[in-house]
């Protein structure tokens, strides 16, 4: 755009400059031409009869009386002393011919001569110490109503070029201007018209501008904008949606096991358990009821320390192997109680790492919990492999279940995301938290983790190596 201003402005101003100096150039040689072309009058019998009365003068005045009779030939008198002039009837115009003319040095004496200023004849003679001049009048053409000298007429002409070239120049600058705000004008009554969608919720329209200057790069970032406001209008419509399906995924999922509890103690109370081993049972079925509770109460928590950036991580050197192998010695039991077992591969090479074995310890919880619910198998199988491969530590997290349709695994990790079968596994709930726990916590510690089907479900956790990040 500034080149485009830049370049008009220079076009424009270049343009009037060569237009003046053609003009000018033939104007003033024109003018030229018209004045060199006069020529003096083949035969003027006035002229004779002039030198006559020159000749015939004596040095007696009598200037009026000489003027008088030259004035009826058509000349007009102009006497001079010594330089200084004594007598003069010629009009502004021949004095000025004369002026610039000049008269010659010196006239013959007592025998008057003729000469041809250009414009005018003029007949002169020395006598008795005056320069005695007839001058006829001139034969110049008119110029704004009258005779003009060349000199005043090319001045003139060059006043009239110089105001037209203003004139020109400041008609072509305006009609430059305008058409360069309006062509400055389109993309920014675009963007107002844009700005105003905007503000009446319309994101989807896009600013329609297709020239190809500086404002090409802001229409195309306020689309861009546009765009990104529209994703996170939906993205927030989304979030919404999600956060009222989580409330009322909350309290079914609180009030099946609070049922639980309730209806097992209340067997309790009423005496319905009537022996030690009911009685064990009972309190056995609250105990792992109100755990799942806590364990859902643990997600939210979680949850909202991750909203609110607060969720504490305290990374500290470990072997991933050893971790994983001491987790499993610490869950087995309570895997074998509801079905399922363990198979570690892998572990034995040194595997460091840094991570908060809390957190990472909830990971491998999250992700257990959600093969119990989901898997559908039995006996359920949770194969852990912990290798090395691409400088990162990884630990591959599979079960033996029925896998994820293909079209749902890219939303596995969203927050409140829930898959349609995911209130027909075991126990029913979820609260669609724990798998975007898992990622929040491996990304906090800088690693990835994905999910693809190979005989079930598989989860691949890649960690930094400490080897190569801290040593």
């Amino acid at each position: 755009m500034k080149r485009r201003i830049f370049i008009t402005n220079t076009i424009v101003v270049v343009l009037a400059l060569v237009a003046l100096l053609l003009i000018s150039s033939e104007v003033i040689r024109r003018v030229s031409d018209h004045y060199t072309s006069q020529a003096p009058p083949e035969e003027d019998p006035g002229a004779a009869q002039a030198a006559e009365l020159l000749e015939s003068w004596e040095d007696s005045g009598g200037w009026q009386e000489l003027n008088l009779q030259l004035e009826a030939l058509g000349y007009h008198l102009y006497a001079a002393r010594d330089g200084e002039e004594v007598f003069s009837s010629l009009s502004p115009l021949q004095s000025d011919l004369l002026r610039h003319g000049g008269i010659p040095a010196s006239w013959p004496e007592g025998e008057a001569a003729e000469m041809w200023n250009g414009a005018a004849l003029l007949v002169g003679i020395q006598s008795g110490g005056y320069t005695l001049v007839a001058m006829s009048r001139p034969d110049l053409p008119e110029f704004f109503g009258q005779q003009r000298p060349q000199a005043e007429a090319s001045l003139l002409s060059l006043l009239i070029i110089g105001a037209a070239a203003i004139l020109l120049i400041v008609s072509l600058s305006l009609i430059s201007t305008h058409f360069q705000v309006k062509h400055i004008m389109r993309p920014v009554n675009a963007l107002a018209d844009a700005a105003r969608r905007v503000e009446a919720g319309d994101y989807t329209r896009p600013v329609g501008y297709g020239g190809q200057d500086e404002f090409t790069a802001v229409c195309a970032a306020f689309e861009q904008m546009q765009h990104h406001l529209l994703e996170e209008r939906e993205k927030n419509a989304a979030y919404e949606r999600a956060r009222t399906d989580l409330v009322a995924g909350i309290s079914h999922d609180l009030r099946t096991p609070l049922t639980s509890v309730q209806g097992y103690l209340k067997g309790l109370r009423d005496g319905v358990a009537s022996t030690e081993e009911k009685r064990a049972q009972y309190v056995d079925i609250a105990y792992r009821k109100a755990c799942d509770m806590e364990v859902l109460l643990q997600r939210l928590f979680d949850f909202s320390r991750m909203e609110t950036g607060s969720l504490p991580l305290s990374p500290e050197r470990a072997d991933l192997g050893e971790f994983v192998r001491d987790y499993i010695r610490s869950t087995e039991g309570e895997l074998a109680q509801r079905g399922g077992r363990f198979v570690l591969r892998g572990a034995p090479a040194p595997h460091p790492v840094r991570i908060d074995t809390g957190q990472m310890g909830r990971v491998l919880a999250n992700l257990m919990d959600n093969a119990l619910r989901y898997a559908g198998a039995e006996p359920l199988v949770l194969t852990l492999t912990v290798w090395r491969g691409g400088g990162t530590e990884r630990l591959r997290f599979a079960d033996n279940g029925r896998g994820v349709p293909e079209e749902q695994l890219p939303h596995l990790f969203e927050q409140f995301w829930r898959g349609d079968a995911s209130r027909s596994g075991k126990n029913g709930e979820g609260s669609g938290l724990g798998l975007y726990i898992v990622r929040h916590i491996v990304e906090a510690h800088g690693g990835t983790v994905t999910a693809w089907n190979d005989g079930g479900l598989v989860f691949e956790i890649s960690l930094p190596c400490e080897e190569e990040l801290y040593a």
